[in-house]
């Protein structure tokens, strides 16, 4: 191998090596979350623990203000590639509609498997009203 085969070689194999093991999600957004013109919002929510996933419900119940820092909000619909941040093991995802303050709808926790593709469909959404009665 000359050097120019050596250096593109190894080119290729950082440029695999950093994508082939890159921890993503990819999220089907088939739900009707965003809606542009009726200012609703959607966002994924991190978690590293299951003390997080907890505080996150009693947030949640609360009416608490959520960190935006466990939340990466979508612009979009369709299939979408998500970085999962460092550390985390659960998502699920909240859904504002109308400009609401306080999301309207959330899904279950979900244990995070990189490079996993999840579906979400708006029957996934549970309305958040619902959490409160269910002495989550």
């Amino acid at each position: 191998m000359n050097r120019l085969q050596k250096s593109l070689f190894l080119v290729v194999a950082l440029l695999l090596t950093a994508g082939g093991f890159a921890d993503n999600l990819f999220l089907e957004n088939l739900t009707s979350y965003p809606q542009k013109d009726q200012n609703s919002k959607i966002a994924v929510q991190w978690a590293n623990s299951a003390k997080d996933v907890e505080e996150g419900n009693q947030a949640l119940v609360a009416g608490s203000k959520l960190s935006p820092k466990t939340m990466q909000f979508l612009t979009r619909s369709g299939k979408i590639e998500i970085a999962i941040p460092q550390k985390a093991t659960y998502f699920r995802v909240l859904a504002w509609s109308k400009g609401s303050k306080e999301p309207d709808f959330h899904t279950n926790w979900v244990e995070i498997i990189p490079n996993k593709t999840y579906t979400l469909k708006d029957d996934l959404l549970v309305p958040s009203v619902l959490m409160a009665g269910m002495g989550c």
